[in-house]
């Protein structure tokens, strides 16, 4: 009676101790642009480089976004990455990559008001190679487009 006691509890700390192994989370894009977005309102340099491939440096990001943040980010669409469809970065890396479409507002800094209605689209590329390999999905080319003044 006390072996088979002994022989489950090995068993049971066995699989507690290979169930409970650090496993990195799943994060998938759409969560790197909110968390952008809540950078460039908070004015978060360390979070907004975190989301970024090629980040600007502090003072550029302080300038462009000085007068401005964006709003009520939506992701409109997703792209589902291919398989074995790769571009190369400038220094020989690969990395899979993704466009997100996204509506958003444009809001004024200093008087909080929305300034325009947006929409556009962010590549997201992954490394599959190279120094940024466990950064995950990261923004990489993003483009705005004005559909309509503030509310």
């Amino acid at each position: 009676m006390f072996k088979r006691l002994f022989v489950c509890f090995v068993v049971f700390l066995f699989f507690l101790n290979t169930s409970c192994k650090k496993q990195e989370p799943f994060v998938d894009a759409a969560f790197v642009f909110l968390k952008w977005a809540s950078a460039v309102k908070n004015l978060n340099y360390k979070d907004y480089s975190e989301c970024e491939a090629f980040p600007k440096d502090q003072e550029v990001f302080k300038t462009l976004y000085k007068d401005f943040y964006y709003s009520d980010l939506i992701t409109r669409n997703i792209e589902q990455f291919h398989e074995g469809q790769y571009k190369t970065d400038i220094e020989g890396y690969k990395y899979n990559y993704k466009n997100v479409y996204f509506e958003c507002k444009r809001v004024a800094r200093e008087s909080g008001k929305v300034i325009e209605n947006m929409k556009g689209e962010v590549e997201f590329i992954k490394y599959i190679n190279g120094p940024k390999v466990d950064k995950g999905w990261l923004m990489h080319n993003r483009t705005f487009i004005r559909i309509g003044f503030g509310d």
